[in-house]
């Protein structure tokens, strides 16, 4: 028998991101924020900047979701490579600003998700031009960003690791 989630966890494990994000990167300078490694070669800073976007397209899927339920979210348009990178302006962001940032939308929509079946409501998504939609939820939108983020915050420290030699 499968032991029911707590319906708080997505978001307190959504909630521990930006904090992660500034646990991986203590004891770095600016200058090693451009260091580069990990499993899409973008440096550091890239790679904080594409986590802390994410998560700013999620929180705008979520609010869609709170507000219509089911609605057509089309995010064909987000395409992270290394020209989007230099086009945003994140090979060369500072991150401190990002970071502060993702820390106050996580409690703004953490404080919306507090109604009744915040978690169970869902988008229709679109993720490549003539794809067909699919539903996701909240909750499974939450624990989608922060297994993304994990992934990125391996990325981080691996690319550490193989400039400490």
């Amino acid at each position: 028998m499968r032991a029911e989630r707590d319906p708080k966890e997505p978001v307190a494990e959504w909630k521990k991101v930006p904090g992660r994000i500034q646990e991986t990167l203590h004891g770095l300078n600016d200058s090693d924020l451009d260091l580069r490694g990990g499993s899409e070669g973008w440096s550091i800073r890239e790679t904080v900047h594409h986590v802390v976007e994410a998560n700013l397209v999620a929180s705008n899927m979520i609010i869609a979701a709170l507000a219509t339920d089911a609605y057509n979210f089309d995010w064909t348009w987000v395409n992270p490579d290394k020209s989007w990178m230099q086009r945003a302006g994140y090979d060369s962001a500072k991150v401190e600003p990002a970071i502060e940032m993702l820390h106050a939308l996580c409690r703004h929509i953490s404080g919306l998700l507090g109604q009744p079946e915040a978690l169970a409501r869902s988008v229709k998504l679109n993720d490549s031009p003539g794809s067909e939609r699919y539903v996701m939820t909240v909750e499974k939108i939450l624990l989608q960003e922060v297994e993304h983020a994990n992934e990125h915050l391996d990325d981080i420290r691996n690319t550490r690791k193989l400039h400490s030699r």
